[in-house]
Parts: structure tokens; sequence; C-alpha cells
């Protein structure tokens, strides 16, 4: 039965007094929940979850995104509210709103988006407020997000894009500018710097608004394109940050008084504190003064899939204080195939990340109005994220960081960020891949529960036959009596020719071979080439794919006939 239909049928059987009195107190118990729970699971969302909708709207499209998240573990939705131009997409007080520049628009979507913009003003509708009241009545966190370093990629052209603030588009005397530092390659020269006391107050300004004027749950400072000055300006530019989130926690506590609501501060920072160091994030000290009440850690790449962030020493800081650490990865494969991971890569990502110590996890991803459609089921997909127990016997693909082959505009040069496959394999040198898988093998099997676990690797350029490879898991050879090879020199799918030249080299694990919890190390050697050949061997792919039993003899297809 749909759930308008039995909503209908109990409003004729029930007196409308009753019904009010239980979708109060229902809604009572949502609102209390949010008091005194804390944010666990999380996704992003922008406004072009808009964008899909012709104009004009209708005010029940405001609100789609958060009612394709109830009922899911989603707990917390963060919305991008001031991006990366410097636009705010509300009606703001203290900054620029979408489009207000524009005189010509040159770009369909974001054309579309400025016109719900002028529609929600003319309309009275508050969109951060909507969010707010409508995630408190379904129980979830509303977290407002505003970029900190604004100004990446613009050009005078950017003003008929509507999402560059007239700030940015005229400073062109507080941007970073050419930095001479090669880790600063690919990074963009007109970001904004915020070395500059202008640029600072600018962010704050925001920021403040978005905390004291409404209901929010709190702000997240998002970060992107690091550092947010020059290499050669980073150790002073630390403590201006600090001194700057010092002032931030103020307006928070402020905000908090006011609203008799907890206010929180989110801030997102790369996971591998190598990175902290060279883009001058003091997160020790952030979490010591209890600046920041919820560490987000990513990728250096943050649109990347990346199911192996390093949580040690942000889970080692947060331990005995306020703080939670959260992790989170991007949803870019880059595959062939597939652009974007399915759910059991994000149930590994979510694994990992529990095991080693964090206090819940989140998609850098948007619902929007296609409910996430790359993870197939998107409810089945979130419901076990909020659960360690849950992950522990879902289906998983751990899968070796390959970041997407076009070089990140943000994250590019900093420590963790290279991509681990594909590799090059050379005649007699090993090659070494780190595979963390967070499942506890043996303990699922001596329960009967495991269906089996599979070793994976893709090997491009190379004929079985006429060359020898010998792969290790952690320093043990893998028989070729539990080996299965697929052949793709020239394999033609539904989508095409299916990653030509390659060999799918599959080990179905017993016991005596399982991946241990916590790191593992894959060792491919090429111990004899063809001579006849001019070509590199590559090793492309590497994952493990793991299946559970529903329980004890359970198949999923017993009969065939």
């Amino acid at each position: 039965m749909k759930r308008r239909t039995f909503v209908q049928l109990m409003s004729a059987a029930t007196p409308t007094s009753l019904i009010s009195s239980r979708v109060a107190l229902g809604t009572d118990r949502k609102r209390a929940a949010v008091d005194t729970a804390d944010p666990t699971v999380f996704v992003r969302e922008d406004f072009h979850y808009l964008s899909g909708i012709a104009p004009p709207l209708v005010r029940e499209d405001l609100t789609k995104t958060i009612d394709l998240l109830v009922g899911t573990a989603v707990d917390t939705l963060i919305f991008q509210l001031a991006p990366r131009g410097g636009m705010c997409l509300f009606d703001t007080r203290v900054g620029q709103r979408h489009g207000t520049n524009v005189k010509k628009w040159t770009h369909p979507v974001n054309y579309r988006d400025g016109r719900h913009v002028r529609q929600m003003i003319a309309e009275g509708w508050d969109l951060p407020q909507i969010f707010c009241d409508r995630c408190h009545e379904e129980g979830m966190f509303f977290i407002a997000s505003a970029h900190l370093n604004i100004g990446s990629g613009t050009t005078e052209s950017s003003r008929g894009i509507g999402r560059t603030s007239d700030f940015v588009l005229s400073n062109s005397r507080f941007r970073v500018g050419d930095d001479p530092d090669p880790r600063a390659k690919n990074l963009s020269p007109v970001r904004l710097n915020f070395m500059y006391s202008q640029v600072r107050e600018e962010r704050l300004r925001v920021l403040e608004e978005l905390l004291s004027r409404y209901e929010t749950d709190g702000v997240e400072v998002l970060t992107e394109v690091l550092p947010l000055c020059r290499y050669n300006q980073v150790n002073e530019c630390a403590v201006l940050l600090t001194q700057w989130l010092r002032d931030l926690k103020k307006i928070a506590l402020k905000a908090e008084e006011d609203q008799n609501r907890r206010k929180r501060i989110f801030f997102r920072v790369p996971s591998n504190p190598a990175t902290w160091k060279a883009v001058g994030f003091d997160v020790a000290t952030w979490i010591s003064e209890g600046l920041v009440d919820v560490l987000i850690c990513t990728s250096n790449d943050p649109e990347a899939l990346d199911q192996d962030l390093s949580l040690s020493m942000a889970v080692s800081l947060a331990r005995g204080t306020p703080c939670r650490v959260l992790a989170t990865t991007g949803s870019t494969l880059g595959r062939k195939l597939n652009s974007k991971p399915n759910e059991k890569m994000i149930w590994a990502a979510a694994a990992n990340a529990y095991q080693q110590g964090a206090d819940g996890f989140g998609l850098n991803e948007f619902p929007r109005t296609q409910e996430m459609a790359f993870l197939g089921d998107m409810y089945e997909a979130l419901r076990p994220l909020a659960s360690p127990d849950l992950l522990a016997t879902a289906d998983k693909i751990y899968h070796v960081r390959n970041q997407p082959t076009s070089e990140p505009s943000f994250g590019s040069g900093l420590p963790g960020v290279e991509p681990l496959v594909p590799k090059i394999l050379e005649e007699g040198q090993p090659q070494e891949m780190p595979l963390r898988v967070a499942d506890d093998l043996h303990h699922w099997h001596r329960l009967d529960r495991l269906k089996s676990v599979k070793l994976r690797l893709r090997l491009g350029n190379l004929e079985p036959s006429l060359n020898d490879v010998r792969i290790e898991l952690n320093g043990q050879p893998l028989p070729e009596s539990i080996l299965e090879i697929t052949d793709l020199n020239y394999r033609f799918l539904r989508e095409g020719v299916a990653y030509q030249g390659s060999q799918i080299y599959q080990f179905l694990l017993p016991p005596e071979h399982y991946p241990r919890r916590g790191v593992n190390v894959v060792t491919v050697t090429l111990l004899r080439k063809d001579p006849e050949v001019d070509m590199a061997f590559t090793l492309a792919d590497v994952d493990c794919s793991i299946q559970y039993r529903l329980h004890r003899h359970f198949d999923d297809h017993p009969i065939e006939y």
C-alpha cells in the first residue's frame, strides 16, 4: 500500500483531534532526538537539486531532498548555501545573491538556478529556514555549508554563470597569484588568499548569518582548493586560520545561547596528517580548544572514491574530547564501464572508517532528485551506514585507490594524493599494493556465514600463457589451483569493448589465505616477460570481493528449474 493511500485511510478512520495530537507528539519526539543525538551519517546537497525541475517551482519542490532521505540511516543534511564563487543561494543580508550581477546568462543550468532563486525571493520562501524546519520535523540535523576559499577558476567570463560575486571579481589584489612552489602546479592562482583580512572577514560574515539568522544546527567550513594561500605563507596563515576559528566559535556560542539550540562547527580536512602540516591546518589546537565539534576527514581529492583514509591521528586527537570524527568518500570511480561506485564499495568504505574508530560516515555526493541513481536501491544502500554491526555482514568490494586520471584542481601536490594504480610491471620488480579490509573473515567463516572471498587483479597487455606472474597476499604466494583467469583481450559488452587487452586474475581464497583485518599487502611480480612484445604491462585494478550468506546454509537461488 502506498504511504499516501495509507494516510488517507487512517484520516478517514480516526478523529481529527487524535490525529493532530499524534502528529504533534511524533514531531516533538523527532525534534527531541535532534536535540540529544549527535550527527552520524550525512549526505551533501547544493542548489543544483532544483536544476532538474522546470520553472516555476511549487513550494513542495524545495524540500524534495529531505523527503528522499526520510527513513534512511541519514541523520544529517549538509547544504552548500555559499559555494566557491562567493555567491549565496538565498536572500542574504551580508553577502551577494546568486545571479544578481549577471547581464547576460551564458550557462543553461545556472540560468535556471538564477530564475529559481528570484522566484523564491518573490514568493517569500526563505530557503535556509525552510530546510531547517523540514529537517527538524523529520528528526534530522541541518548544517549550512560555506566555502572557506573562494574564487578558484574565476575569469571575467564567470560573470555570465551567476555564481561568482563582485567581491571575487573586483578584488584581484586579494588573489593568491602565481606560486612558484611546484606543488601549486595545478592550483588556481586566482583563488582569494586567506592572508588578507578582508577575505577572512567576508567569509566570517556569511557564516555568522547562517548561524545567527537561521535555526541551523551548525555550519560546515568547507575547504577544497588547498592551501588557502601561497605555500611560503602557510605557517603564518595557520595562525590566522586558528584565530578566525576562535572568532567563529564565539559567534556559534552566542547563537546557541540566543536560539537555545546547539550550534556545531564542522570542518572538512584531508585525513592525512602530513597534509595538515603542508597546508597549515593546526588540527590538534582546534580540537584541544574546542573550536571544531565535527571533523570531516576526506581524501585529498574529495570527489574520488577512497576507502583507505588515514584516520588514526584524527581519532587519537579527538579521543576523550567532545569532537566527533566523521569519514567521507567521494563518488568518482573513474572506470571505463562505471564512473560511480556501487553500494558494495560504499559499504566497504564505511566499514573501514568504523574499524579505525570513526564516529560516523558520509557521502560527498548529492541526492538531488535522482535518488543517487548510481547506488541502485538508494534506501537499501544507505540503510546500514550508521551501524558497524550491519556493515559487518554486508557484501563488500574493497578497491585499491584509483583516482581519476586527469589531475585534480584541488589536492594536487599534497601528500597521499597519488593514485596507487595503475602501476607498470617491470620484469623482476615487485609492485606492492596496500589493501585495507575491515572484515573479521575467520570469525564469519566459523559461523558458516561467508559465501565467498575473492581477490581480483586486472592486468593489461599481458598474455597469461606467454608470461610468468607471481601474485602474493601478505607475503604468501597464491597457488594456481585457486586461480581463474577471465580474458578481456577483445571482449564486447553492451557498453562496448571492455578494457581491451586486459586479463582478470581471480583467486577464490580459502581460509588459510583470507585477508586479515586492517592493512594487507598485495604483491605482483612479473617473473618473465614475453620477449616478442614491446608493450608496457600494467597492474590496472586490485580489489577484494566479499559475499555473505543471509544465514547458515542459505543460498539466494537454490533451484535452477
